[in-house]
C-alpha cells in the first residue's frame, strides 16, 4: 500500500511538476512614483502605503494651517491700518503655501484668505510676500525634477539636435507665451486688487472644485505614459488654462493638469508638464519681484526681512513633502477629497467675506 502511494505521488511530480511557492510579482503597470518622476525617483511599491498616509497627511496639513490662521486672527485682532507681518505671521503663511501650491486647491487664494483672516496690513506683505512665498515652492519644483531640469539645461549646448528635452523645452515656452498678458499693467493690477476680496476668492475656489471634479473623471488620463512632450496645439491649450490661473482661487496646478488630461495627455505627462512650465511663470514673476525690492532698497524703502526670510523657507520645506504627496495622489486619480474641501471652503469664504 504504501509503495502504491510512492507511486501516485511520483506520477504527480512527472504530470506537474514539483510543487514551487507562487512566483513573486514583477512588472505590471508602472507605478506612479515611477512614471511621474521618472528612473532617477523610482522606488519599491512596499512605499505606497507610506505615500497614502503622507498624502493624507499634507491634507490635513492643510486644515491644521488654516485653523492657526484662525486661531492667531482671533488672538490678535486687526489694528488700525492691520497687523504688521511677524515671524509667526510668516512661518504660518509659508506653510500654507507650501502646502496649497502643488495640491489643486489654488495656493494664492489660500493666501489671501489667511492674510485678511489674520488682519495683516497689505502694506507689510501682500502680493510682494506672495511671490516670494511662491519662490520657496518654485525651489522645491527644481530639487524634485531636478534630473529633467539638467536635461532640459544640456539642450543649451545642442541647442539643434532633435531630442524629446528639445522638443520639450520648445512646448513649454510656448505654454507660456499666453501669459504675456499678465505684463500688462491693468491686468496685473487688477489681480492684485482681487487678492483683497475674499468674496471673489471663494468663488474662485468653487470654480477650481468644478474644473477637478470634471476632469478627474474615472478613466481619464490611464493611458500608457511616454518621455515624448505634448503638440505645440497641447502645450499652447494648457498654457491658455495656466492664464486663469493668476487669479486667486483658481488652482495653477490643477487647472494645468486638467488641461492637460483635457487635451489627452495621461496623468503623469500632465503633472510632469505642468510643473516644469511653473519653472518659467514663478520663475519669471520672482525675477521681476527681485528686481523690484532691489529697486525700492536703492530708493530706500525696505522690507520686514527676517519675516520674508521665514516664510520662503517654511514654503520651501513644506512644499518638498507637498509636491511628492501630490504626485502620488495624482498617479492614483485620487482628487475628490479635494473637491470636497475646496466646496467647503469656498462656501465659507462667500459666507463670512
Amino acid at each position: 500500500m504504501k509503495q502504491g502511494h510512492e507511486h501516485h505521488r511520483q506520477a504527480d511530480r512527472r504530470e506537474h511538476g514539483p510543487l514551487r511557492a507562487p512566483p513573486r510579482a514583477h512588472g505590471g503597470a508602472p507605478e506612479p512614483r515611477r512614471a511621474l518622476h521618472g528612473p532617477d525617483h523610482a522606488q519599491h511599491g512596499a512605499n505606497d502605503a507610506k505615500q497614502t498616509h503622507r498624502g493624507k497627511g499634507i491634507a490635513l496639513g492643510v486644515l491644521v494651517a488654516l485653523g492657526l490662521c484662525a486661531s492667531a486672527a482671533w488672538a490678535a485682532p486687526a489694528e488700525s491700518g492691520g497687523n504688521a507681518l511677524t515671524v509667526w505671521f510668516a512661518i504660518v503663511l509659508g506653510a500654507i503655501q507650501g502646502a496649497t501650491e502643488f495640491l489643486p486647491v489654488s495656493s494664492s487664494g489660500h493666501l489671501s484668505l489667511g492674510q485678511a483672516w489674520l488682519g495683516i496690513d497689505p502694506e507689510a506683505a501682500g502680493h510682494r510676500f506672495n511671490i516670494v512665498l511662491h519662490a520657496g515652492t518654485l525651489i522645491a519644483v527644481v530639487w524634485v525634477y531636478r534630473s529633467d531640469v539638467r536635461k532640459l539645461l544640456g539642450v543649451l549646448a545642442k541647442p539643434t539636435e532633435d531630442t524629446a528635452d528639445r522638443r520639450r523645452l520648445i512646448r513649454m515656452f510656448i505654454a507660456s507665451l499666453p501669459l504675456g498678458i499678465v505684463l500688462i499693467p491693468a491686468v496685473e493690477s487688477l489681480v492684485v486688487a482681487m487678492e483683497s476680496q475674499v468674496r471673489l476668492v471663494g468663488v474662485a475656489l468653487l470654480v477650481t472644485a468644478a474644473i477637478l471634479f470634471a476632469a478627474f473623471r474615472p478613466g481619464r488620463g490611464d493611458g500608457e505614459t511616454t518621455d515624448e512632450p505634448p503638440s505645440a496645439r497641447q502645450a499652447l491649450l494648457i498654457g491658455i488654462a495656466q492664464v486663469f490661473a493668476v487669479m486667486p482661487g483658481i488652482s495653477r496646478s490643477g487647472s494645468t493638469i486638467a488641461a492637460g488630461l483635457a487635451v489627452g495627455l495621461d496623468r503623469p505627462r500632465a503633472a510632469r508638464f505642468s510643473f516644469l512650465i511653473s519653472l518659467i511663470a514663478v520663475g519669471g514673476a520672482s525675477a521681476k519681484e527681485v528686481l523690484d525690492i532691489l529697486g525700492d532698497s536703492a530708493s530706500g524703502e525696505s522690507i520686514a526681512v527676517v519675516p520674508f526670510a521665514a516664510g520662503f523657507v517654511t514654503s520651501l520645506v513644506v512644499g518638498l513633502l507637498s509636491l511628492r504627496g501630490l504626485l502620488y495622489l495624482v498617479g492614483k486619480g485620487r482628487v475628490l477629497g479635494f473637491v470636497v474641501y475646496l466646496v467647503l471652503m469656498g462656501t465659507v469664504a462667500i459666507a463670512v467675506g
